[in-house]
């Protein structure tokens, strides 16, 4: 008979944990109180930290392996948002004690194994972390470590008046995705339906394009609450304003098709949130070496608008295509 009980603390950490620590010597496969680790000449480390927690930030129903690979993948990408190379990484996992979802030794074979393959592919290592219990719900928090050349980190900071924004890849497909998983009645044709649940469930970092931005791009965000709360962070920040053109935002083919028939979807794409796509700011005078750039990187960067003065009434400006500014219900997602 198969024992689907969940392991004690120190046995879940032996067998699931300590194997994912093997690329860090340092990390003592997880057997000391904390982490010993080498330090890299001519580079600073860059530390960020996410919560995610289930029927919050992914759906209580979602897969093990891809609540590994989301945990994981939004870290990195705070990483490369701001050019900086994957190293290390802590987890703690809050597991509840009761409920529908069995956190058992199933489910945490799976989940470690995703963890395994997001290693093996963004090329980070754990190194320490806690395992706790818990009434509820699931808490699962990362912190992570990335190496950047010295002075080279690229910051929310920089935006000067005058700069272009520009953003990665494509918005709104996240929020298609979490909306069809929800069971939204939007009709969505079936190849789609699995890119855009795809897009929310396992983002793809931009750690080659933020490397690249970096000494290039002024002011840099992973647009993880919206794209126009996400260009606000950085306009407070760098205490300028910004405008942007609703026509220019690039959308996937079928989520443009999906605007044409219903334009309102168009301010939901907008601060829907969970895109994980890189939004960034730079010199009118290197716009050429962004057109260049997206070609060597075969990713799209769309030019969206422009960085203004301060304004004291406003961070963020949408326009449609009349010049008619768009009043947004929300501008993104809030924590509190």
């Amino acid at each position: 008979m198969t024992d689907h009980s969940r392991p004690d603390e120190f046995d879940l950490i032996k067998k699931y944990l300590s194997p994912l620590t093997q690329a860090a010597g340092g990390a003592a496969l997880l057997s000391d109180d904390a982490a010993v680790l080498p330090t890299k000449d001519g580079h600073d480390l860059v530390v960020t930290m996410d919560t995610l927690i289930s029927d919050v930030h992914f759906l209580g129903i979602t897969p093990a392996s891809l609540v590994a690979s989301k945990s994981l993948r939004v870290n990195i990408s705070d990483l490369a948002s701001m050019g900086a190379d994957p190293a290390y990484y802590t987890l703690s996992l809050s597991l509840p004690d009761d409920g529908e979802i069995k956190y058992d030794s199933d489910w945490l074979n799976n989940f470690s194994q995703a963890l395994a393959i997001e290693q093996n592919l963004y090329d980070i290592t754990l190194v320490g972390g806690d395992t706790v219990s818990t009434p509820g719900p699931l808490s699962i928090t990362i912190t992570a470590f990335g190496w950047v050349k010295k002075e080279q980190e690229i910051k929310r900071s920089g935006a000067t008046a005058g700069d272009l924004v520009y953003v990665s890849g494509t918005i709104g497909d996240a929020w298609l995705g979490l909306s069809a998983l929800r069971g939204s009645q939007i009709e969505f044709e079936p190849a789609y339906l699995d890119f855009i649940t795809e897009s929310y469930q396992r983002p793809q970092p931009r750690i080659d394009l933020g490397k690249r931005l970096s000494g290039v791009a002024n002011s840099a965000i992973d647009i993880s609450d919206g794209l126009a709360q996400d260009l606000g962070h950085i306009c407070m920040a760098s205490n300028v304003s910004a405008t942007i053109k609703a026509d220019d935002i690039p959308l996937s083919n079928s989520a443009r098709k999906l605007v044409e028939v219903n334009t309102q979807l168009m301010e939901s794409l907008i601060s829907g949130g969970d895109d994980y796509e890189i939004l960034f700011t730079v010199p009118t005078s290197l716009k050429k070496n962004i057109t260049r750039l997206a070609q060597e990187l075969e990713i799209p960067l769309t030019q969206i608008g422009h960085i203004e003065p301060s304004q004291n009434d406003h961070l963020v400006t949408i326009l449609d295509n009349k010049g008619t500014k768009i009043e947004l219900a929300s501008s993104g997602y809030r924590h509190f």
